[in-house]
């Protein structure tokens, strides 16, 4: 829970904001894909810092930021108007113009009070309470907040739902909206909505029911900061040592925390357990046609890194076998044998859980996504962040300012304890990050 130092002290305002204009009604109807029925209605959270010397006289003037992100945010839904509408059922949302939930909050603490806090659910204050990664929301299928800072800096945070898009989408939308908000006459490129015409619902019909949860029960999530020094020592170490040569930054920063994560639950369990890194990828610049950034839906499958024995679990083999694994994966027909969406189709039959053979960690990596180019008219992010989860054994990679890359890390408490105090883990990564 978020330090008892900081409260917020007052919901200003809850309001629905709609698209300036109509949906057509050629419009009216969004499908969901394979993927997308078979996960619960969760979303991404993302949040955005800015300063008060960025804000200038606005930092005093909070009623009009907020006007100003309402009417531009107005503006961006008549592009990505699914996100205000209804969802009918477990196959389709119902674009009606609904509406977004906008929520002004005021936190009583300067913005670098949260930034700094070792605690990651300190800086979660800036996402509408109960709403990040949550299976289930009373809320719509996007919630806004504008969180105001006793200092007169703001935080801007989206929580889309993961039924429509990933993350590359909720980026996107806060691209575009930043885009309308410097320029209200901006002209913005119209997503295109995969909807089901990749992965189509299955031969039986749509899946009645979600059978992918987030599950945040017990789990804990630490975040940690590499420098571009300390990844290039990390690369040029496991270069050295491996048959992989060029080692990209997320393979080298996946394999330290797969290795220093195996290492802790080992530590806690008292034996070695087989286990396996689960890397998700999307697939929108690598099937034919290539699809554009802009495409909202969730396009994506994953490959995994297996090690099977304790003597194994060394950087360099790590690496060996993630490049020889990604490569195999690219060479694939990731439609027709999508790993994700065959696995879907087995959850769906209902069937009781077969004992896993492997101890399952998952790294999702957004380093290559532009996080600190989201410019509303006031400059790039002091800081952009994620919020805490969605499971345990999960490690985030984002970049980091200009220097670096952010790690976020969700573990159980036991494991955590252990981890934390991982000597070669900490060789190259800082606990927490002075922000500003």
């Amino acid at each position: 829970m978020a330090s008892a130092a900081l409260k917020v002290l007052s919901r200003a305002s809850k309001k629905l904001i709609k698209p300036l204009s109509p949906t057509p009604l050629t419009q009216k109807l969004h499908k969901f894909s394979l993927i997308e029925q078979a996960q619960t209605h969760t979303y991404i959270p993302i949040g955005f810092f800015y300063s008060n010397n960025q804000l200038g006289v606005l930092c005093n003037q909070p009623a009009q930021i907020s006007k100003l992100l309402e009417n531009s945010l107005s503006k961006n839904l008549v592009s990505y108007y699914p996100y205000a509408g209804h969802m009918k059922d477990n196959a389709e949302i119902d674009c009606n113009d609904k509406g977004v939930e906008f929520l002004n909050v005021h936190i009583d603490a300067p913005m670098s009070q949260v930034l700094n806090d070792q605690d990651c659910y300190v800086k979660d204050l800036i996402f509408p309470h109960g709403v990040a990664w949550e299976n289930d929301s009373d809320y719509g299928l996007a919630v806004i907040q504008l969180t105001h800072f006793d200092c007169g800096g703001i935080a801007v945070s989206t929580c889309l739902s993961h039924k429509i898009g990933d993350a590359c989408n909720g980026l996107q939308f806060s691209i575009d909206w930043a885009t309308l908000t410097r320029d209200p006459n901006a002209k913005i490129i119209p997503p295109y909505y995969i909807s089901d015409t990749i992965f189509p619902s299955p031969p039986s019909g749509p899946l009645e029911s979600p059978v992918v949860p987030s599950i945040l029960e017990g789990c804990t999530q630490k975040r940690y900061v590499f420098s571009s020094s300390k990844v290039s020592e990390l690369r040029s170490s496991v270069a050295s040592e491996s048959q992989v040569k060029n080692p990209t930054p997320t393979e080298v920063l996946s394999a330290l925390l797969f290795k220093c994560v195996a290492k802790a639950v080992t530590a806690n369990s008292g034996s070695f357990v087989p286990s396996k890194l689960i890397q998700y990828a999307d697939l929108r610049g690598m099937i034919s046609p290539k699809l554009s950034p802009n495409s909202v839906g969730n396009v994506l499958s994953h490959f995994s890194t297996h090690i099977s024995n304790e003597v194994d679990m060394n950087l360099p083999q790590i690496v060996s076998l993630m490049r020889e694994e990604k490569q195999l994966f690219r060479t694939r027909d990731n439609i027709k044998e999508n790993a994700w969406a065959l696995e879907i189709l087995e959850l769906a039959k209902g069937l009781p859980p077969q004992k896993k053979e492997f101890d399952e960690y998952t790294c999702s990596s957004v380093c290559k996504f532009p996080f600190y180019d989201v410019d509303f008219g006031w400059g790039k992010p002091v800081a952009a962040t994620i919020a805490t989860g969605p499971y345990n054994k999960l490690f985030n990679l984002m970049n980091y300012k200009d220097d670096g890359i952010e790690a976020f890390v969700m573990l159980d408490e036991q494991d955590m304890s252990v981890f934390e105090r991982d000597e070669e883990f900490l060789e190259f990564a800082s606990p927490y990050a002075n922000y500003i």
